[in-house]
């Protein structure tokens, strides 16, 4: 902290602490935090205290200090159920179905997939109930079937998926392209690439290997979603 406290001073940008936050990330769960980081909790900008946080929101996400995605999935919950009024001031004019579907295309999907391939791979199993009341409520004012509902997340979550893998894999200096380069192998490698072994859990269930299991399994991993979402 005190290095980007120098640079701002020296490039004429005072950072204001009263509107900064700090976020201890870790994979150990959240009520360890306190012992794990009881020395650096204190963070500082020149003499001024920043407060300490567990979960922090950038750019329509939302970041918990342990790496669980329940605090995102509960926010994109509560603003899909906003939006369930209009389908209910849709259908009292007698909309036909196919609107009602066109407006959860258009306006629904894209507030629950946002990033999906980002927090989609860690979620535990009382965030796949969250989003499952969701969902039948939606296909309820829909008057579609709960399948279809959730057949049409899976399919536009694996296109989001399967499109960051093919920039990934297109652009050599790309993060992830060393990491699913060896998808589009064959053989041993790729067979390698389907199995990436790690201490922690939660890495096991991160982007990576999730895209890894898309570019090489796709059907396996399709099932497994529609499975994990209907019960």
């Amino acid at each position: 902290m005190s290095r980007i406290d120098c640079w701002s001073v020296s490039n004429s940008l005072i950072p204001n602490p009263s509107k900064s936050q700090a976020v201890n990330f870790s994979m150990r769960h959240e009520r360890n935090l306190n012992t794990i980081f009881g020395s650096h909790n204190a963070c500082t900008i020149g003499d001024s205290l920043i407060n300490t946080v567990s979960r922090v929101n950038y750019l329509g996400v939302t970041f918990s200090s342990d790496f669980s995605w329940s605090s995102h999935v509960l926010l994109v919950s509560k603003k899909v159920c906003r939006l369930t009024y209009y389908i209910k001031r849709l259908r009292a004019p007698g909309i036909t179905r196919q609107l009602l579907l066109q407006f959860f295309n258009s306006c629904i999907l894209p507030i629950i997939l946002y990033c999906s391939p980002l927090f989609f791979p860690g979620l535990l199993r009382k965030d796949l109930s969250v989003l499952r009341r969701v969902l039948k409520a939606v296909s309820k004012m829909c008057g579609e079937s709960f399948e279809a509902i959730i057949n049409m997340v899976v399919d536009r979550h694996l296109k989001s998926c399967k499109l960051l893998a093919g920039v990934a894999l297109s652009d050599t200096n790309h993060l992830l392209h060393s990491y699913l380069s060896p998808c589009i192998s064959s053989g041993r490698t790729r067979r390698k690439c389907i199995k990436i072994h790690a201490r922690k859990q939660k890495y096991k269930s991160s982007i990576i290997p999730y895209l890894a299991n898309i570019l090489c399994e796709e059907q396996d991993v399709r099932v497994s979603l529609v499975n994990n979402l209907h019960s």
